[in-house]
C-alpha cells in the first residue's frame, strides 16, 4: 500500500510545483495535462529522483471522455490521499464580456469549476471510507475580489471557492481536510499569458511560494489560503473599502 496524489494541470507552474514537492515526500503521483513531451519530462525525473510511480494522463478537460478517464484512474486507486484540482483555461487576452465567444466562456467553466466538482466527488468516497484525504481547489484572489475584463474567469474562482468551503465544513467530520487555494499573480506560463499587458499591480510570487504556503495550510486545516503578506494586506484593505472605492482601484489597475 502506497499514498497517491492527484494534480491536474501540472506541466508547469504551480501544478508542476506541487508534483515536486508532493513526489518529495513519497507520494506516487496521476498528474494530468496537455503539453506530452513537457510533462513527460517531469515525470521522469520525478521517478528517477525520488522512486516513486508516476501516470501520466494526457488530458483537455473542455472533452468529456478525456475527463472521464481521470475520473475511472481516481475510482480504480484507492490509495488516493489527496486531490489538486489546479488545472486552468486559457481563453486569449482579458476582454470585455461581449467581446468573446460564449463558446469559450462555457469551456472555461466547465474546465474551472465543473471538472473539479466532478473529480471532487470522485474522490470523496475512498477517503471517507479511509477517514483520511485532502482536496485542494486552486481558485484565485479573482475568486475574492473580481477584475472587469476577467468576469466569467472571476465568476468561475468564486465557485471553486465557495465549493471549497462547503465541503470543509461537510467533510471535516470525516479526516478529509478541504482547502480553497486563492493565489494573487504567480510566475507562470499560464498567468504571464493572461495578465501580460493587461495590468498593473504587485509582484508575482513564484509557484513554490504558493505551493509552500499552500501545504503548511493544509498542515492546520485551514480552509483558505492566500498566500504572501502582500496579498494578505489587499485582503484586508479590498474589505475595509466601500464598494464604489475598489471599481474606481479596480479601474486604474485594469485600464
Amino acid at each position: 500500500m502506497g499514498k497517491t496524489a492527484v494534480i491536474t494541470g501540472a506541466t508547469s507552474g504551480i501544478g508542476a510545483a506541487f508534483a515536486r514537492q508532493l513526489a518529495a515526500r513519497g507520494y506516487n503521483l496521476v498528474i494530468t495535462g496537455r503539453r506530452q513531451e513537457i510533462i513527460q519530462k517531469l515525470a521522469d525525473d520525478l521517478t528517477e529522483q525520488y522512486k516513486v510511480k508516476i501516470n501520466v494522463i494526457i488530458a483537455e478537460f473542455s472533452e468529456d471522455a478525456d475527463v472521464q478517464r481521470v475520473i475511472d484512474a481516481i475510482k480504480s486507486n484507492p490509495d488516493v490521499e489527496i486531490l489538486i484540482n489546479n488545472a486552468g483555461y486559457y481563453s486569449g487576452r482579458m476582454e470585455y464580456f461581449m467581446d468573446t465567444d460564449m463558446t469559450e466562456y462555457e469551456k472555461m467553466i466547465k474546465v474551472m469549476a465543473v471538472v473539479p466538482m466532478r473529480l471532487t466527488y470522485a474522490a470523496i468516497p475512498a477517503m471517507s471510507n479511509r477517514g483520511k484525504g485532502a482536496i485542494i481547489n486552486v481558485a484565485s484572489l479573482a475568486g475574492i475580489y473580481p477584475m472587469r475584463k476577467q468576469t466569467i474567469y472571476s465568476a468561475s474562482k468564486a465557485f471553486v471557492k465557495f465549493f471549497s468551503e462547503g465541503l470543509y465544513m461537510e467533510l471535516e467530520s470525516k479526516g478529509i481536510k478541504v482547502q480553497a487555494l486563492c493565489p494573487g499573480v504567480v510566475a507562470t506560463d499560464f498567468y504571464r499569458n493572461r495578465l501580460k499587458k493587461n495590468t498593473e499591480g504587485p509582484k508575482e510570487m513564484s509557484p513554490e511560494e504558493v505551493v509552500d504556503c499552500s501545504l503548511s495550510y493544509l498542515e492546520k486545516n485551514r480552509a483558505i489560503c492566500l498566500p504572501g503578506g502582500m496579498y494578505k494586506a489587499m485582503n484586508v484593505l479590498f474589505g475595509i473599502l466601500p464598494r464604489s472605492a475598489y471599481y474606481k482601484y479596480m479601474d486604474r489597475m485594469v485600464p
